[in-house]
């Protein structure tokens, strides 16, 4: 329904499928594995884009799918629809006016008319609700239901021994990441001030912004219905922290290479923690430049398929 902040407005659909396009050719191919990478032979590349206001992913230039990865693709289709239903089922929980739980085809139904309702002053909640961003192997969260409320990268410490990976996450991912915790943040403390009040007002300014009404300055952040539900916040306005899977040593380095990293941890505007593959313990970053070991609770969860 919002397209991409972090890209003007606009959709990934382009990148993805020229992504695609580049990982299948087999000259890319070939040029990769003489730099290390090397790409298994059975490897088809597929484009995607999910409608976070309904769930689905639509699949790009199918035809496109040789023979041999016909069968693959059915299963990826059939576990896709699967995994939409689910989530429109979990997300119609959190709409204010929903009273009671919407179950399979209800869920979908409901999803898909508030998608297409130019009435509906809140198609989705979006982003709202972020609170953390992790960093590190699938088992540190799989099993538990973090309620669509944290950003998820996957990351082996392992496998990188230059570190390079986790600077990137470090400082592009988590720096749009911060971003977005931010934007929440100030509009949901002052809608008027920060935010840009109620979007039942808005009206477009010359393709440049919005303002209230027949007249107002343009307005900043986000509209009151993304981050309040009536009178009371939705979004918690709570700073971002990030969760590190990976040595304490070297995420100092990276720390110490980025003023970007210093500024966010020593000011804390973002709240870092660690656990140290080394000790297996849990510590997290003072704006001194010190790692303070924290207790945390080991919740026992089943995952359930």
């Amino acid at each position: 329904a919002l397209d991409c902040g972090a890209c003007g407005g606009n959709e990934g659909k382009p990148n993805a499928r020229v992504l695609a396009m580049m990982a299948n050719n087999p000259g890319v191919r070939e040029r990769l594995a003489k730099n290390g990478i090397d790409i298994p032979s059975d490897t088809h590349f597929l484009a995607g884009q999910m409608d976070t206001t309904t769930d689905e992913v639509r699949l790009f230039d199918l035809e496109d799918v040789p023979p041999t990865h016909r069968a693959d693709l059915a299963r990826l289709q059939e576990d896709l629809k699967e995994a939409a239903e689910l989530t429109s089922r979990e997300r119609c929980g959190r709409f204010p006016e929903i009273r009671r739980p919407l179950e399979g085809p209800q869920a979908e139904s409901h999803v898909r008319r508030r998608s297409s309702d130019w009435s509906q002053i809140r198609p989705e909640w979006g982003l709202s609700g972020n609170t953390a961003f992790v960093i590190g192997r699938r088992e540190l969260t799989k099993g538990l239901d973090l309620e669509g409320r944290v950003f998820l990268h996957s990351y082996d410490y392992r496998e990188d021994p230059s570190n390079r990976l986790l600077e990137v996450l470090l400082t592009a991912p988590q720096v749009v990441a911060q971003w977005i915790n931010m934007e929440h943040y100030f509009s949901a403390v002052d809608n008027e001030v920060y935010g840009s009040g109620s979007k039942i007002y808005h009206n477009v300014v010359g393709r440049i912004g919005i303002m209230s009404g027949p007249w107002s300055d343009l307005r900043l952040g986000l509209a009151r219905q993304t981050v309040m539900n009536g009178d009371v916040p939705y979004h918690e306005p709570m700073r971002l922290l990030t969760v590190v899977e990976a040595p304490r040593l070297q995420i100092e380095k990276l720390i110490a290479r980025h003023d970007v990293l210093q500024h966010y941890y020593h000011n804390e505007w973002v709240h870092l923690v660690a656990l140290d593959p080394q000790d297996r313990v849990w510590y997290r970053y003072r704006p001194s430049g010190e790692w303070v070991p924290v207790s945390v609770d080991v919740v026992q969860t089943q995952n359930h398929t």
